[in-house]
């Protein structure tokens, strides 16, 4: 009697360095359920090895020779829908291109030390594993092209685009239209929006927050699962392309309009009475930190009926909790819909909790944000 064996997750290792090929593919060998079936020295090697042998999962560097990972990221989408996990530097640089290879369709990233020979097979082997499997259940249809981004050529002089329908706050001309604030309008705080989301999230929040008017009266706080420097990244490229100000938050900042605040990687965020914003490195909360459970339930205690919650794609069940305090204290929970999560782990906590006033898709999130604010 023969056994039937499981199928593995097929992964391809694409990294320049020798060393690292070794060291990934040793971390990845270590799991059963897992095999390298094939390992690049660069995007160019890669792209030629796809197309004979096609992984479940990729792992893939940034900084290679001939061709790098950027470079390959764009090259392989036009052909293949594998979910790609970057594999990033400890440095601004590596922080940087890791969010522009979110926002262009990679799955999630795991950090690696600055320098190489300190890496050891326990420094990632958790996280490198536990995201492998994670990207092998994505469906291919998840791994869609993102919006293309309409960026502000100067957010201080919009330019109105007098052909824009009146509804088109779900189309990428949205992102015009959102720039062009009411001249002089002072703005008050209506309602004070907490974003919560961790996989999948960066490039979901490149589809929210650049529709976001500059003159929006509600401050908008997102919690991000992200290491320090990425989500400084995170905020400074989500600025890049909003009308909207968008900035990472620092303790002591005054809740206000008109702003996003982006919570620090290893810092929990909380908001007080008196609208101030305060960090702390509390002990994590379920295994993050900043937790969204955290910023929810002080969003909850302090403007109740005030505060719109939003919980987006990611694994886990962080937001759970918070939805849950924000809605016995009046406020509003919105969750993102299954069909168009990267991972339907966060959001379907919230729903099967039964706190999801509405779920809603990705591409209308925006829209249903400025009209619960505003209306």
């Amino acid at each position: 009697m023969s056994e039937t064996k499981e199928k593995k997750i097929r992964v391809m290792v694409v990294e320049d360095s020798a060393y690292m090929r070794y060291v990934l593919s040793e971390i990845l060998s270590e799991a059963p359920d897992i095999e390298v079936i094939e390992k690049a020295r660069d995007g160019l090697d890669a792209l030629e090895r796809l197309e004979t042998s096609l992984p479940d999962v990729i792992t893939l560097d940034i900084q290679m020779p001939r061709m790098d990972g950027l470079t390959f990221l764009s090259e392989s989408r036009k052909k293949y829908r594998i979910p790609t996990i970057m594999i990033s530097s400890l440095t601004y640089e590596g922080a940087e291109d890791t969010i522009k290879a979110l926002e262009m369709g990679a799955v999630d990233f795991v950090p690696k030390p600055s320098g190489v020979m300190s890496l050891t097979l326990e420094d990632i082997k958790e996280e490198m594993i536990r995201k492998v499997r994670m990207a092998s259940s994505i469906k291919p249809m998840l791994l869609r092209d993102p919006e293309p981004v309409i960026e502000p050529e100067e957010k201080a002089h919009p330019v109105a685009d007098v052909d824009a329908p009146s509804d088109a706050v779900t189309e990428p001309k949205a992102a015009i239209k959102a720039r062009i604030p009411l001249p002089e309008k002072v703005l008050t705080l209506k309602k004070v929006v907490v974003i919560g989301c961790s996989t999948g999230g960066p490039r979901a929040l490149t589809e929210i927050i650049p529709l976001l008017p500059s003159d929006l009266s509600a401050c908008v706080i997102i919690v991000q699962h992200m290491p320090p420097r990425f989500t400084t990244s995170l905020a400074e490229r989500l600025n890049a392309i909003s009308a909207i100000k968008v900035t990472e938050a620092k303790n002591g900042d005054k809740v206000a309009p008109g702003t996003v605040y982006v919570a620090p990687g290893d810092f929990h965020i909380r908001v007080g009475r008196s609208d101030t914003i305060y960090l702390s490195q509390e002990s994590q909360k379920h295994g993050v930190r900043p937790s969204v459970d955290v910023l929810m339930k002080s969003i909850a205690e302090t403007y109740g009926r005030k505060a719109l919650g939003v919980v987006l794609t990611g694994m886990g069940v962080d937001g759970k909790e918070g939805s849950k305090a924000m809605k016995d204290a009046g406020s509003t929970i919105f969750a993102e819909h299954e069909s168009s999560c990267v991972v339907y782990g966060m959001p379907r906590a919230v729903i099967e909790s039964g706190c999801a006033d509405r779920v809603l898709t990705l591409s209308v999130i925006a829209d249903e944000i400025i009209r619960h604010v505003e209306g």
